[in-house]
């Protein structure tokens, strides 16, 4: 990138975030913009040149920085971003004076004439050319043209057809000097030896130790070139199915984790088809005619035999793909189960230990490495029986092309030289058909591969860009439930069964039940985490699953059971709720929750360093951290679950009081068993086996529990505590 487009790259992010979301409505896109923004905020500290194309991307655009000739700027590159001194314009026409453009400027858009001539003084202008990352198809079309699922593995070879035609001409460079060995042994012995002749013979040895050379410098550069492609193809792959797994809805994940991480996995598996051994042997197939042909012209009849052997080669491999490709379905379910035992065994591992069930999992383990282990053997088997043939075959029509020789010899119709040439060439066109087995094991294994990963990306997705969501700049936290029913699944029961039920921005409402009861789902089907089967949520007056998901993350923040830490630094845990935050926020947001002790306490400060899911700490601690995190959010809606069960009592009434003060307006939903959290609401819905049975003021349910029992009754509710707990 030229000096003035790196210039040009550093204009504010947020002016390139302002000009591309212009752009993208233009063109017709729809896209989040908070999807855009959120994209730009965590980009602080990268390149800004990758910034800006990554949130091209974001926006539904594919963008590319180039520098051209102010005269040679026509209405083909339309439309583009053009970087001016202090601004950005999206320019959208051409005339012969003056170009078009589209400004922002404080929250609005204005269009401006740009004169050509104010560019007389520059050689060259940098421009983003912008274009829709996806097509666009009417709906009438959709009747005649046949819907076919897109090919990410397709779509990796057809944006880089470059590489691969530079491939394929270094490939027919490199085998036509391989003829040199074949040719250079032929004319010896036809020729320097029958006529005495040493010159000739260094003359032919130079030009084959020249070939040689120029042979290795083809396969080392060919090589090389090919790693590239395969390693850019993988970060590619690993980045596009990484977004996707995040960006899969919670109530669609596999109930099992390994069993994720297995389909992820499934990667190795592409990695291992765009590797070089592979590339390079599909890329060396269509030379073998090529070798058929020069065979044919020193040998004539000589060619029959490797014709002959070239079958015998490549049938039995495809045969035997029915049974790999059936160990290969099995071994991909085997390793989904190995994964999910290892998982379990790794994150329980306290709790099998206090129970002794180390003997079971050791006993499940084996079990299934057994399985494992007896379908790699028999795959490794099949692969080396195929090797084996190859190799027989390999050495077989060597020998056939002698003892054919031998007779034309025999009969004057060849000569020596010519028959060595061909047994040499015969080796060489046998030597890729022999790797053709270890290929199609490749491929089957790609193809199982490849099938666990499109499963992946039929899974939905929080925000599916075919899908256009309603944009709200400002969520209140009004919602509105009609015959909502959830479930886990078709054959279990249903976990939550709402009729009807209205909350008011701005209300203070305490979730009550038994444990069970249903008051988690309710809170994550709040948050967006999990959808209804039944019915509908509507959120501000929208139903909730068209309301851009990104708005709800923004404005919806909530602190679950299921809520964790990461590895890393107590600061990483802190910025990942608000990026821009400084470090007098990181300690306010830990004071509003008496987790500033554990940051005074310590040498490391906000360095401490955590484990993964925060192991080390204690409860009180790990839920006081989470709280903290929740206050950088700063949402306009609050839901908890069970925010102080680890505390202390005197934490608990500090960390309440904070909360108290904190929330103003905001609304509050928070499940709990315990007495003091009833302090910030005024309101009650108590629920009991997926529903709601009472729903009401605070003081005139809590009066009602004290003279009537009821099965919601808690322990908490009636004022028993437990014995207190430190932080």
């Amino acid at each position: 990138m030229s000096e003035q487009q790196t210039q040009n790259a550093h204009l504010p992010i947020d002016a390139w975030v302002d000009i591309l979301l212009l752009a993208s409505r233009d063109m017709n896109i729809s896209v989040s913009s908070e999807l855009v923004r959120n994209a730009a905020t965590w980009s602080a500290g990268h390149d800004k040149t990758d910034t800006i194309i990554d949130i091209a991307y974001a926006s539904g655009l594919d963008a590319q920085f180039i520098s051209v000739d102010i005269d040679s700027i026509s209405e083909a590159m339309l439309p583009f971003i053009l970087p001016l001194n202090d601004a950005l314009g999206f320019v959208t026409a051409i005339n012969k004076e003056t170009l078009t453009a589209h400004f922002c400027a404080a929250n609005s858009f204005f269009e401006r004439q740009i004169s050509i001539r104010d560019f007389s003084d520059k050689s060259k202008i940098d421009i983003l050319l912008l274009s829709r990352h996806q097509r666009v198809r009417g709906d009438r079309l959709e009747t005649y043209i046949e819907k076919k699922p897109e090919s990410w593995l397709r779509g990796i070879f057809a944006s880089n057809w470059t590489i691969i035609g530079q491939l394929c001409l270094g490939s027919l460079f490199g085998n036509l000097l391989a003829i040199g060995t074949s040719l250079f042994a032929m004319q010896v012995w036809d020729r320097v030896i029958p006529g005495r002749s040493i010159n000739t013979l260094w003359v032919l040895a130079s030009g084959v130790a020249i070939a040689l050379l120029l042979d290795l410098f083809m396969k080392t550069a060919r090589v090389a070139v090919t790693d590239h492609f395969g390693k850019q193809a993988d970060l590619k792959l690993s980045a596009m199915f990484y977004a996707r797994t995040l960006n899969i809805r919670n109530d669609a994940r596999p109930r099992s984790p390994g069993t994720l991480i297995a389909q992820l996995r499934d990667l190795d598996q592409m990695r291992e088809l765009l590797t070089s051994s592979t590339l390079g042997v599909l890329i060396d197939l269509p030379f073998v005619l090529v070798f058929l042909f020069i065979i044919w012209l020193l040998g004539g009849p000589l060619v029959w035999v490797p014709i002959a052997a070239i079958p015998l080669i490549i049938l039995p491999g495809v045969l035997l793909q029915i049974p790999l490709a059936k160990l290969s379905n099995q071994g991909m379910d085997e390793s989904m189960l190995r994964n999910a035992i290892l998982m379990e065994s790794i994150y329980r591992a306290e709790d099998i230990k206090l129970l002794q069930a180390e003997p079971r999992f050791r006993r499940l383990w084996n079990e299934v490495n057994k399985v494992n282990g007896d379908i790699s053997l028999k795959q490794r088997r099949i692969a080396s029986f195929l090797m084996n043939f190859s190799q027989m075959i390999q050495q077989f029509a060597y020998i056939g092309v002698i003892i054919v020789g031998v007779y034309g010899i025999l009969d004057s119709q060849l000569s020596f030289g010519a028959v060595l040439a061909c047994s040499i060439l015969t080796s060489r066109t046998i030597a890729p058909l022999a790797q053709v087995p270890a290929v199609l094991g490749r491929l089957q294994n790609a193809r199982v591969g490849k099938k666990a990963l499109d499963g992946l990306l039929t899974l939905p997705v929080d925000h599916d860009a075919n899908t256009d969501y309603y944009h709200k700049p400002n969520i209140r936290g009004n919602y509105s439930f009609e015959n909502v029913l959830y479930g886990y699944g078709p054959e279990e029961k249903p976990a939550l069964i709402i009729p009807k039920l209205k909350i008011k921005a701005g209300e203070k409402i305490a979730v009550l039940g038994r444990v069970g009861a249903g008051k988690s789902t309710f809170l994550r089907m709040l948050s967006g985490l999990s959808s209804p089967i039944q019915g509908q949520v509507q959120l501000d007056g929208t139903p909730l699953k068209m309301v851009d998901i990104a708005d709800i993350r923004r404005d919806v923040g909530a602190v679950l059971q299921e809520s964790s830490l990461f590895y890393g630094t107590l600061r990483d845990n802190l910025l990942i709720a608000n990026p821009l935050a400084n470090d007098e926020q990181l300690l306010e947001a830990l004071k509003l929750t008496c987790a500033d002790q554990l940051v005074l306490n310590q040498p490391h400060g906000l360095d401490l360093k955590l484990r993964e899911s925060g192991v080390g700490l204690s409860g009180g601690q790990k839920q006081a951290i989470l709280l903290s995190r929740l206050y950088l959010r700063a949402p306009n809606t609050l839901l908890l679950d069970e925010p102080t069960a680890s505390l202390d009592e005197a934490t608990e009434l500090s960390v309440l009081e904070h909360m108290k003060n904190w929330l103003g307006d905001r609304t509050l939903i928070v499940a709990t068993h315990r007495y003091p959290v009833l302090s910030l609401v005024d309101r009650i819905i108590m629920i009991e086996n997926g529903r709601i049975v009472r729903d009401g003021p605070k003081d005139v349910l809590l009066s009602n529990l004290k003279t009537v029992p009821t099965p919601n009754q808690t322990d908490d509710v009636q004022k028993r505590r437990p014995a207190p707990r430190k932080v």
